[in-house]
C-alpha cells in the first residue's frame, strides 16, 4: 500500500507546474489521505476525491493544449458532439476512430471536441485506456514538452497508479 501511495506521489511531482500545481497537490494530498483513513467509507471518499481532481487537472491541460474556436455556440459544439458520438458509437475502437478523424478533419470544432474535454469523457465512458489516445494527440498538437501534454501523457498512468492504491485499500474498485 505504501509503496502504491509513494509511485502515485512520484509521478505527481514533475508535473506540479503552473495551474495545475493546485489540483495535482489536492490529489497528493487526497492520496495520502486516503492511506492513512482509518475505515474504507472515509478512504474510498478520499480516493473519489483525488480522482475528481486528476480529473480537472486534465481538464485544465486539454484547455490549455486544445484550440477552441471562439466562434462556435454552445449550440453548435452540442450538434457536432451528437453527429460525432454516433459516428464513434459504431467503432469497436474509437480512439482510433478519434485520432484518424482528427487527423483527417479540416473543421477546427471537430478537432477542438476529438482532442478535448469532450473526446476525453466519451473514451473514458467507453472504457478505453487513454495513454497511447494522448500519446499521439500530444504530438499531433506538439505540446509533449509543455506543461499540460506532460499532464496529458502522464494521466492514463496516474489514474491506473490511483486505481493500485484503491484495490490496496479497499480491495476493490470504486467508480
Amino acid at each position: 500500500m505504501e509503496e502504491a501511495v509513494k509511485e502515485v506521489l512520484e509521478m505527481i511531482e514533475p508535473l506540479r507546474a503552473g495551474e495545475l500545481a493546485e489540483r495535482l497537490g489536492k490529489v497528493s494530498v487526497y492520496i495520502q489521505s486516503a492511506a492513512r483513513a482509518g475505515d474504507a467509507r472515509q478512504s474510498a471518499n478520499f480516493i473519489r476525491f483525488a480522482i475528481l481532481n486528476l480529473d480537472a487537472a486534465l481538464t485544465a491541460a486539454l484547455e490549455a493544449a486544445v484550440f477552441r474556436p471562439r466562434l462556435a455556440s454552445r449550440s453548435d459544439e452540442q450538434k457536432k458532439a451528437d453527429a460525432l458520438k454516433k459516428s464513434f458509437d459504431r467503432m469497436d475502437r474509437p480512439d482510433r476512430g478519434m485520432l484518424e478523424h482528427y487527423r483527417g478533419s479540416s473543421d477546427p470544432l471537430n478537432k477542438y471536441l476529438v482532442a478535448g474535454p469532450w473526446g476525453h469523457e466519451y473514451l473514458k465512458r467507453r472504457g478505453v485506456d487513454l495513454e497511447e489516445f494522448d500519446r499521439e494527440i500530444c504530438e499531433m498538437l506538439g505540446c509533449k514538452e509543455s506543461p499540460a501534454g506532460r499532464m496529458m501523457a502522464a494521466y492514463a498512468r496516474i489514474r491506473r497508479a490511483i486505481g493500485d492504491v484503491e484495490r490496496a485499500k479497499l480491495g476493490g474498485d470504486i467508480r
